[in-house]
């Protein structure tokens, strides 16, 4: 009963190394798309990782009722492993063979997740300052004739009641 346990566990361990793969996939794709200032592909790539996220809370949930089978506390993969020295030691070895993948995996994601973070904040730094030189060359600019009919560029100020009070 108890090796049956920790073998449909590890099987749901498999699968969700196999979601962290794809997500981790996923987040490298974005930041290539970044970098590109794709727009259309980062709504894509946003959307499989939004389905992404969506499978590996499902996968989360079948983990969590087969921990329950166990009839104990488990909060961790540490503990996991173990539980199994004392109930099934066959399967010690796979679970901390998934436990480095995890850790790796779990690594690699939040770099990369940090990484699109600042992509993106970059992006609207840049996205700003073009707006603004944009906005300087489209907005009109007062010029006065001299006597010599020459054209003078002059700063106009606007006056505001708000500002003269």
């Amino acid at each position: 009963m108890q090796e049956e346990i920790f073998k449909n566990l590890i099987n749901i361990l498999d699968q969700e190394i196999s979601l962290y793969t794809e997500m981790r996939n996923l987040y490298t794709e974005k930041k290539e798309i970044l970098v590109k200032n794709n727009i259309l592909e980062l709504s894509k790539i946003d959307t499989k990782i939004i389905e992404n996220y969506e499978s590996i809370k499902k996968i989360d949930l079948l983990r969590l009722d087969g921990i329950k089978l166990l009839g104990e506390d488990v909060p961790s993969m540490t503990k996991l492993i173990e539980l199994a020295e004392k109930r099934c030691p066959k399967a010690v070895s796979k679970l901390k063979e998934q436990q480095a993948k995890l850790n790796s995996l779990s690594s690699a994601i939040s770099v990369l997740n940090l990484t699109n973070m600042k992509l993106i904040k970059h992006g609207m730094i840049i996205t700003d300052k073009k707006l603004n030189i944009i906005i300087e060359s489209c907005a009109p600019k007062g010029t006065v004739y001299s006597d010599k009919g020459k054209e003078d560029n002059q700063n106009m100020e606007m006056s505001t009641i708000i500002r003269d009070v």
